[in-house]
Parts: C-alpha cells; sequence; structure tokens
C-alpha cells in the first residue's frame, strides 16, 4: 500500500477502555486541537474465534453479535462527546474496525498526520512497558509519526521542554521538523540532545564535530520557528539512556527512525525500541517517510 502521509490528514488514536487508552485519546485530542486538525477515534475488535463479524439477519448469534458491535461504538461515541466537550469546536469523527488493533492501526496510518497509542508502565525490579502488543510492533513502520502516551515516571513531568535525538544523519531531519512544530504549538522550549558513543579519542573534537551536526540540524528551522528557545546539548553514553535522562521533565521525547533502524552505529531499532521501555514519558518515533 503506497504511503499518503500528509501533515494536514487527521490524528488518529486508537482507543480502548484503559487509563492509557483514555490518556492517548486526551493527548491526540490536544494534538489536534493545537494543529488545527481533526480527530479520527479508532476502536479494533477481535472476534472470538468462530464467531463471524458479519452474521446473517436469520442466524441465532445476531444478537450476541450486534451487542458487540454496539459495545464498541458505545465507546467511541463516549470518547467522541468527551473530547468535543473539552475541546469546543475540534472536529471528532470514528471508526469501529474489525481486526488485529496493530495490523489495523499501520493501515489507518496511511490516512493519518499523527498516530496516538496508549502503553501501561508496569512498575518494579526489570520495569517495563506493556502496549497489548500494539506499540513497539508499530514503532518506524507507519509513514506518519507514531505517540506511545506513556504516563510520565515523574511528578510534574510533562511541563519541561520538547527534547529531540540529533544524530546529524538524514533519519533526524523529520524528527527535528515535528519537534519544532511541538514546541511552538504548546510555547515550550526545544532541547537538541546528541549522544556519542565513548571511545578512545579527542574528546574536545569530537565535541565540536556534534555542536557542527546539531547546528547543521536545527538550520532553517529556527528562522521558521522564531519564538522557540533552543537549547544544544552534547552528551556521551548509551544513546537511548542518555535521551531518556534528558527528557525526564519533558513535554515529550522525539526520536527518528530510518524503519531499520535508530541512531547512527546502532543495531536494528535498537534505540527507538529500548527507548519505548526507558522513555520517562510521551514518545514520539518520526520515520524518514514523514520528511
Amino acid at each position: 500500500m503506497s504511503s499518503s502521509y500528509d501533515v494536514h490528514n487527521p490524528v488518529v488514536v486508537g482507543v480502548s477502555r484503559s487509563s492509557a487508552g483514555r490518556r492517548a485519546v486526551e493527548w491526540a485530542a490536544d494534538a489536534a486541537a493545537r494543529r488545527g486538525r481533526s480527530l479520527c477515534l479508532v476502536h479494533t475488535q477481535e472476534w472470538p474465534a468462530g464467531a463471524a463479524p458479519k452474521e446473517r439477519r436469520d442466524s441465532p448469534d445476531q444478537a450476541w453479535a450486534s451487542h458487540f458491535r454496539a459495545t464498541g461504538q458505545s465507546l467511541l461515541d463516549d470518547f467522541r462527546e468527551s473530547m468535543m466537550q473539552r475541546l469546543p469546536g475540534l472536529e471528532v469523527t470514528t471508526r469501529l474496525l474489525d481486526g488485529r488493533p496493530a495490523s489495523v492501526l499501520r493501515e489507518v496510518a496511511e490516512e493519518a498526520s499523527l498516530l496516538v497509542v496508549g502503553a501501561h508502565r508496569v512498575h518494579g525490579p526489570g520495569e517495563a512497558v506493556t502496549f497489548g502488543g500494539v506499540g513497539p510492533s508499530l514503532v518506524g513502520h507507519p509513514p506518519c509519526p507514531v505517540v506511545l502516551a506513556l504516563e510520565p515516571k515523574h511528578q510534574g513531568a510533562g511541563s519541561g521542554p520538547v527534547v529531540v535525538g540529533v544524530d546529524g544523519s538524514a533519519a533526524s531531519v523529520p524528527a527535528v521538523a515535528f519537534a519544532f512544530e511541538e514546541a511552538a504549538v504548546w510555547g515550550a522550549d526545544l532541547r537538541a540532545v546528541q549522544v556519542r558513543r565513548p571511545r578512545h579519542g579527542d574528546w574536545p573534537a569530537d565535541l565540536q564535530e556534534s555542536y557542527a551536526d546539531i547546528s547543521e540540524a536545527l538550520a532553517g528551522w529556527q528562522e521558521k520557528y522564531p519564538q522557540v528557545t533552543v537549547h544544544q546539548e552534547v552528551v556521551m553514553g548509551s544513546a537511548a539512556v542518555q535521551l531518556a535522562e534528558a527528557a525526564v521533565d519533558a513535554r515529550c521525547l522525539v526520536v527518528g527512525s530510518r524503519g531499520l533502524g535508530g541512531f547512527r552505529g546502532m543495531v536494528l531499532g535498537s534505540t527507538s525500541r529500548t527507548l519505548s521501555h526507558l522513555a520517562p514519558g510521551p514518545l514520539v518515533v518520526v520515520p524518514r517517510a514523514a520528511g
């Protein structure tokens, strides 16, 4: 299926009956309202084994099937009414679809400007994040940016700057573009961070090279968004760990993805996928297709 990615397309959000689902819907609604776009609420229904999504009218299972569909539509209608009351003037549409959530959302994302999904954080030893199988499988695949609407780890998080990972590659260009827009619509600062791997060598020279990379990546965007205050930072260590630390108080953390991998020198998808578990708050993964 060819990509029809367009920044004027609606913001699409996966709707579920969980606190993570509500958080995703609210994040998506705010994003749509701030950007002057419509919001599309999508709920997918996986039918039990042996059940047909479209029963015949004379089938004894017709009543059950109708109730199953009505329950899903009711969930969408409740969220639609809630978001329209929360943000008067916001255009909200709903879609009730059949299939596995990840597959359905990947297809719907072909006509989205932004795809938002919720996620639960599991606290305790070996802290992890669960997405109901949806989040990680979406990272790097849709043609539009994907937001994993993680619950902030720390109190007060979300009120700080937009943090963007910059590595000097073409993959980070659309991430920088998204980060500037996000900072502008929220009146937030932008923190551009490059992480270098520890290695033997001339650190001052490495530092100079990194700041040159950042300046090149930001070139032109500061002129387009003069109201955004930009901070540049270079740190050493693991890309995912250092970016997560830099985003402790951030409104969101934005990273690029090549689809086949994250930052320069990292293994297949390691940075964006590791950040889906380490990020202290909402994580935005922007593919090269979005550039």
